[in-house]
């Protein structure tokens, strides 16, 4: 990947936020410069991967799903569809 220098304007707040992130977050990779956090950020916000999320929420909520059933040996299952999408005929 060829990297290009060009200059942005962010707000003191969203500095702020950016040096939080990636000095005090347990979860983030010390070896990942800001750059790449700050591209990510954008690259994912300008995409709208909507599809990625979704599937990750579904996934996290069917291993919860699992493990309620296994440590309670009960049935929970995955929601059915809100009400009100059920009434309109939506997905």
């Amino acid at each position: 990947m060829a990297k290009v220098n060009k200059a942005y304007s962010l707000d003191f707040e969203t500095v702020r936020l950016l040096e939080e992130y990636c000095a005090a977050s347990d979860n983030w990779d010390k070896t990942i410069s800001r750059s790449k956090v700050v591209n990510d950020a954008i690259r994912w916000f300008i995409t709208g991967d909507v599809a990625e999320l979704k599937k990750e929420r579904d996934d996290i909520h069917a291993r919860w799903v699992k493990l309620v059933n296994q440590k309670h040996n009960s049935k929970v299952s995955m929601p059915n569809r809100p009400w009100w999408k059920q009434l309109l005929g939506l997905n």
